[in-house]
């Protein structure tokens, strides 16, 4: 008894729902045929460079979470907050590196980080409803939105699509006005300093996060395109010194070793160009 209590005081019945259906799913799966198809995946993701990362990710974290406790707003019961924003934002991120295709990519990162969006999430789950309620509503409201992304694939289904969204949206604003009506007469017991901080902490870890992602892109672009530089020509040693120079002059600033790697022609292998003025150039072209 003791146990579950320790469960709820950590989790909220939304979450709670979650970890039961996440944990059926992945029994199901188990259990069944696809459990073959995951084999390649796991070998994937168990391969030497995912491991790198994945482990750059959790030292990453931990010293977020150092951080974090010298300023004394750290709590254990926070720790699930950065699982649940580690496998719903910080992988997402990372495995969409290759969509870096300039730095205002971070900075969109950024302004959705802070947008106003996080307050109305905060009011959404901070008041949940019984166990057994959001142990049914929420594969309901799951599958009602998949139903309605496949309905708004085809034009014939437009009718089908627009009252799923209706319904969707219903539910979303119920769900809301609860969640709004008991934290405006639980006020004072809402209005604390722990819930400041986990209504906080997941902006705050995307913010921090920022710089790892940026590298991490910086250091995917400079490892594919040099791997493209060696097939670009026989004579080894010029490219030797381009991509010596390619470092030297685009450094960290991923536009640079952007703009570098789009308008770097081949013929500079072959030809009396002036490597260094020529790179040097190139990257401070206007256009990614």
């Amino acid at each position: 008894m003791n146990f579950w209590a320790d469960i709820q005081a950590i989790f909220n019945n939304r979450e709670i729902a979650l970890l039961l259906w996440i944990a059926v799913i992945v029994l199901a799966v188990l259990l069944s045929k696809l459990r073959k198809s995951l084999f390649p995946i796991i070998q994937i993701l168990t391969k030497r460079l995912f491991l790198i990362i994945f482990s750059l990710i959790g030292a990453y974290l931990f010293g977020i979470i150092i951080l974090f406790k010298n300023l004394e707003v750290w709590q254990n019961s926070n720790l699930k907050d950065v699982l649940f924003w580690l496998f719903t934002v910080g992988l997402i991120l990372v495995f969409k590196i290759n969509d870096a295709k300039s730095n205002s990519y971070f900075i969109s990162i950024f302004l959705s980080a802070i947008k106003w969006t996080i307050v109305l999430e905060f009011v959404v789950n901070l008041y949940s409803f019984s166990l057994f309620t959001e142990i049914i509503i929420l594969p309901v409201l799951v599958f009602l939105a998949l139903t309605q992304a496949v309905a708004e694939m085809d034009e014939k289904h437009k009718v089908v699509s627009k009252f799923l969204q209706n319904i969707i949206a219903i539910a979303g604003l119920s769900i809301f006005s609860y969640s709004l009506y008991k934290t405006v007469i639980n006020f004072d017991a809402v209005l604390t300093f722990q819930n400041l901080v986990s209504f906080l902490l997941p902006s705050t870890i995307t913010i921090l996060f920022i710089p790892f992602v940026y590298f991490l892109a910086l250091y995917s672009t400079y490892e594919s395109y040099f791997i493209h530089l060696d097939f670009m020509t026989i004579k080894k040693d010029k490219v030797k010194e381009t991509k010596k120079l390619i470092l030297r002059i685009a450094n960290i600033n991923l536009n640079k070793l952007l703009r570098i790697k789009k308008n770097f022609e081949k013929r500079v292998f072959y030809d009396d160009t002036d490597l260094k003025s020529y790179i040097n150039s190139i990257s401070k072209q206007s256009k990614i």
